[in-house]
């Protein structure tokens, strides 16, 4: 999962700032509301996995939160999905969808050698993992 608000020149410091919070969370450019009644149809088609965020993640699971294609944390889900209309700045979160964590555990800290971060290429804000042989997986299974 990435956490930036369709800013990568600061993927990173938005991920820190979420996590310290106590949030994983994402948006969308055009709101569908609660995504625990809206429509999959309604939003753009490279958007629908979004869905699973919060109809599939479920408090005790594990999330890989990546950055640049590199893992910044992984974290635990502590809490069910909420939805808000409008974010708050003073929640420490910038979008309206999101779910409690715990137990965060930074990549660099595990791994202090910035130059044998493993580098894993991800092409959406959020990948429901299900193949257990493909690379986040196996990072999340070692970690």
């Amino acid at each position: 999962m990435q956490l930036h608000p369709n800013d990568s020149s600061r993927a990173s410091e938005y991920a820190a700032r979420s996590l310290c919070a106590g949030f994983i969370g994402l948006d969308f450019a055009g709101e569908p509301g609660d995504l625990m009644l809206a429509n999959p149809q309604s939003v753009a088609v490279g958007q629908r996995d979004y869905f699973a965020f919060a109809n599939q993640m479920a408090v005790g699971d594990l999330v890989l939160i990546m950055a640049h294609h590199y893992p910044v944390a992984l974290c635990t889900v502590a809490g069910d999905y909420n939805y808000i209309r409008r974010s708050d700045p003073d929640l420490g979160i910038w979008f309206r969808h999101f779910r409690r964590v715990s137990e965060v555990r930074f990549y660099a800290d595990r791994i202090t050698n910035a130059r044998t971060w493993q580098h894993i290429t991800m092409a959406d804000t959020i990948s429901p993992l299900h193949d257990p042989q493909s690379q986040s997986y196996q990072l999340i299974h070692t970690w």
